[in-house]
């Protein structure tokens, strides 16, 4: 199913509906999902998602670029109430955008045995401000995929104490700057 496009403007507002269930809660945590990197080190029989905990693995994450982070397949938010929000993109292929979810990352973004690195990035530096902080509004920028053809989120923002974070579809170039 296709999470980030859709084939009415109807369509739009009720997906902006239940994202805004986010805004009015405070972040308790922030995770990232990654292609684990370290996977050949891995002991034998240790599959599915790994918490990257090592002190060398973060002396040089794998998602820091100058203009901002870069998720591999995934970011998870936390409420203080424990409630779990997902941005992701779907799967290639004809239509294609971002997303945002009441859902767990594991088991939405991937597959619940996937071989991924989960960081968690709460208080990673870009972050830890805003943790305990209020998120008071989350917009989902749509804009038509071609004439007649639906409608594509490309952009996400969520405000927290005041400061925009965006969420975007991109990767970074060779000279590590965004695309």
């Amino acid at each position: 199913m296709e999470w980030s496009w859709v084939s009415t403007l109807e369509e739009v507002e009720q997906r902006r509906q239940v994202a805004s269930c986010l805004a009015g809660l405070q972040l308790a945590a922030v995770r990232y999902c990654q292609i684990d990197y370290a996977l050949p080190d891995r002991p034998d029989g240790l599959d599915g998602p790994r918490q990257v905990v090592s002190d060398s693995e973060w002396q040089d994450p794998t998602f820091r670029y100058a203009f901002g982070d870069s998720t591999d397949f995934g970011v998870e938010l936390e409420t203080t109430c424990g409630r779990l929000f997902t941005v992701s993109w779907d799967s290639p292929s004809w239509h294609e955008g971002i997303w945002l979810r009441q859902v767990p990352l594991v088991g939405y973004a991937v597959q619940f045995d996937a071989n991924c690195a989960i960081w968690d990035v709460s208080d990673a530096g870009r972050w830890d401000r805003f943790i305990g902080q209020e998120i008071t509004a989350v917009r989902l920028h749509y804009r038509p995929w071609a004439p007649n053809d639906g409608f594509w989120c490309t952009r996400i923002t969520v405000t927290i104490s005041g400061s925009d974070v965006e969420f975007l579809g991109g990767q970074a170039d060779a000279e590590q700057d965004l695309a």
